[in-house]
């Protein structure tokens, strides 16, 4: 079976911000790194695991200089790498999230939305962000998380491939304790838990019927231990 993002049921009610909040929760991630890390536009700014383009385009119209990265190319890319008069055009590459093919130090910012909770191993994916940012550079994270302060032992369980976003679902204080493993001091952290449940009340309200399980009755549980959220971290990497 495709990846729930992959299918047509969830693209139709999704449209193309694949992830709860849509454009919305992107413009929080930046006003808050903008405060806490001085995030401005004009960075350079990488949005890992960019899907479609949507949140690229979104950056390139507020006057940051967006880079793409994905493991597979979209059809919306060319019509997007072209760019508008108006707004910068859009870079984008295929390539393993975990392994950005920059050198180090050479962006400003990295955005990555509910793309960590797919990987099998996000450390990894962490240390590779942290080295391409530059020192002082910005990470702003929005993904799924468990409530509650379950800790997993070693502080992070490996993820067999395509296992799906809410099996990579972590509690808060995992996921704060692997940006800390990786060299990010996390600055600040908001709860946004009610975009998920609108987003999987959307898909169950017109019939998507891959919904996975732990998102239909997870979400719905209030913040009850163990249920699934959706938060988003502002960290910085150490150094000046």
């Amino acid at each position: 079976m495709k990846p729930l993002w992959e299918q047509e049921d969830f693209q139709r009610v999704a449209g193309e911000f694949w992830r709860p909040g849509g454009p919305e929760l992107t413009r929080r991630a930046l006003e808050l790194a903008a405060r806490h890390c001085g995030l401005a536009p004009g960075a350079r700014l990488l949005d890992l695991g960019c899907g479609p383009g949507a949140s690229l385009e979104l950056l390139a119209g507020l006057g940051y200089r967006p880079l793409g990265l994905d493991r597979r190319a979209h059809a919306a890319w060319g019509k997007r790498a072209a760019g508008a008069a108006r707004i910068p055009a859009v870079i984008f590459l295929r390539a393993d999230a975990v392994r950005p093919p920059l050198v180090d130090n050479s962006v400003d910012a990295v955005l990555c939305e509910c793309v960590l909770s797919l990987l099998p191993d996000p450390l990894d994916a962490l240390r590779g962000c942290r080295r391409i940012l530059r020192p002082g550079g910005a990470l702003l994270l929005s993904d799924l998380f468990l409530h509650g302060d379950m800790v997993e032992e070693g502080g992070v369980s490996p993820l067999p491939p395509e296992s799906g976003c809410p099996a990579g679902a972590r509690s808060r204080a995992v996921w704060e304790g692997l940006l800390v493993r990786a060299g990010f001091v996390p600055h600040c952290f908001e709860d946004h838990s009610r975009a998920l449940v609108e987003l999987a009340a959307r898909l169950l309200w017109y019939g998507a019927d891959a919904v996975p399980e732990r998102l239909r009755g997870g979400c719905a549980c209030g913040g009850r231990r163990g249920s699934v959220g959706y938060g988003l971290w502002i960290a910085q990497k150490e150094g000046s």
